[in-house]
């Protein structure tokens, strides 16, 4: 038997994929990797070695080669359709806003802010206001000084971000802010009248099948633009290969092959990544990424014709899981057909198949599911946003019943030595605290959750499906007290919630 009849057994070729989304219907073909150059192996290692990177949690893997599936994991509790929050990946797709406009005359890299926010710009704040060009917004080189924090407090983003001295000339030193993105995304509207997300919708997304893109909105209802897209791994992958086919989709230029090479140009040298026009150059020779908070990225690697998408949430220093798919998957691929054996194939399948996130250790059960069972607690104000919680540990099921601040039950069952998916009322727990957050951003939202019972404490790991947080909680129970211990996935520092029973 040849060696592709066994691998359309074993993989099916035209695999059907969902992008996410109740709408979304754009599917992508999946190849045995063998078959564009890459070893199972080699995949195998590059998934090993990002499941056990420490402190870091793998949500979805996508790589693709010549525009097909070669490989993609995504560990349980976490799936292919479940969209993903993606931080500061979002400033590449405001880039190519940007740049539909330029190709459309509407716009420069060398307009000055102030033709767009005259009542704003004022000689008496300082005259270099002026002088601001879009380009050293594009490049983070305003001159405006870092103000990410402002967005948690203020109602008026680009009124008080304007109305501020500068701290050095503009288009002279780099200050990485998310603000600037921002601006980005209120020029694009001022001029069309239109949303960043409702200008890709109509331009990019739609015409590639996109469909499951959300965004979030500032209190002026602006597309964020330096953070906020909301979008499953497949339609990523898809976005990087738009990126990596210069525009061109299916026959059509759907954005000019100029822009997308002034956006791929270091305009910004730095000791480690030089910076493009909201993207940065990879370590890997002629590669370039979109990188967002905690991990997420969209890698181009135009030598290869590979596109790879990672999201996680990872503390880890240097990032290594960049190093890890380089040193395995990248630099081995080899742009041809590779024989290997069925075995392999199969194996990979599995594996694939089977990769889920550490369940918790422990005991199913404690004298405690007697006594607690159905008791509810009311919590002090606390950063989880939670009034009270209730546990039920009836017919083989343990249920955390949490009410939040805004009056939302949801029922969060937990599995043992397994996950088990519950749908939230409410909205996950999020690292950001910006005024206006999760607007633009629909449901339902899901955790994935499992249990153990650990020395009379009840442990508990939350992960928020299609979002990016987790949780795990130590349930203390003292008489009528409870005690809460919490640690985040996104911080390294613990939290203590203290409770009483009703």
């Amino acid at each position: 038997m040849e060696l592709r009849s066994v691998v359309k057994g074993l993989i099916s070729l035209c695999l059907a994929l969902s992008i996410g989304g109740a709408s979304a219907s754009t599917k992508i073909e999946k190849v045995a990797p063998s078959s564009v150059g890459i070893a199972p192996k080699q995949l195998m290692l590059m998934y090993d070695s990002l499941m056990t990177s420490n402190p870091t949690e793998i949500h979805h893997v996508v790589v693709m080669v010549d525009g097909k599936i070669a490989g993609e994991i995504h560990p349980k509790p976490f799936m292919a359709e479940h969209r993903h929050t993606l931080y500061s990946v979002s400033k590449t797709f405001t880039a190519v806003a940007v740049g539909l406009l330029i190709d459309d005359g509407l716009l420069t890299v060398d307009d000055k802010l102030a033709k767009f926010y005259p009542e704003y710009i004022k000689d008496e704040i300082d005259p270099r206001l002026k002088d601001i060009k879009v380009k050293d917004i594009l490049t983070m080189r305003s001159g405006f000084k870092t103000q990410g924090g402002m967005r948690n407090s203020q109602q008026h983003w680009i009124e008080y971000y304007l109305t501020r001295p500068l701290y050095a000339e503009p288009g002279t030193r780099y200050s990485y802010d998310s603000i600037e993105t921002y601006l980005l995304s209120a020029i694009v509207q001022k001029i069309t009248g239109k949303t960043v997300l409702d200008l890709l919708n109509e331009r990019i997304f739609h015409p590639m099948g996109i469909t499951d893109v959300e965004w979030e909105l500032c209190p002026d209802g602006i597309v964020t633009g330096g953070w906020g897209i909301y979008l499953s791994s497949h339609s990523q992958a898809l976005f990087g290969q738009l990126l990596l086919q210069e525009g061109l989709w299916n026959g059509k230029q759907l954005i000019s092959k100029e822009w997308l090479k002034q956006m791929m140009t270091p305009h910004v040298v730095r000791d480690a990544n030089d910076y493009g026009y909201q993207i940065w150059l990879c370590e890997y020779p002629g590669a370039w990424r979109a990188d967002g908070a905690f991990g997420q990225y969209i890698i181009i690697v135009p030598q290869k014709n590979m596109v790879v998408v990672l999201n996680q949430c990872s503390r880890s220093k240097g990032w290594p899981e960049r190093s890890n798919i380089w040193n395995t998957v990248v630099k081995n691929c080899i742009n041809c057909a590779i024989d290997v054996k069925p075995s392999e194939l199969k194996e990979l399948a599995q594996y694939e198949e089977s990769v889920q996130l550490p369940v918790l250790n422990g005991d199913s059960v404690n004298v405690a599911t007697k006594k607690y069972n159905g008791k509810t607690f009311t919590l002090e104000k606390n950063k989880l946003g939670w009034k009270s919680i209730k546990f039920d540990f009836e017919k083989g099921k343990t249920i955390l019943t949490v009410v939040d601040k805004e009056d939302k039950t949801s029922n969060i069952e937990l599995g043992y030595k397994k996950w088990i998916t519950s749908q939230l009322a409410g909205y996950p727990h999020y690292s950001i605290s910006a005024q206006n957050r999760f607007s633009g951003i629909t449901g339902p939202f899901y955790t994935g959750s499992c249990y153990a019972w650990n020395i009379g404490n009840l442990e508990a790991k939350i992960h928020y499906v299609n979002w990016i947080t987790s949780l795990k909680l130590v349930f203390h129970f003292d008489g009528k007290d409870l005690t809460i211990f919490g640690e985040e996935n996104f911080t390294s520092k613990p939290f203590t919630i203290k409770a009483k029973m009703k």
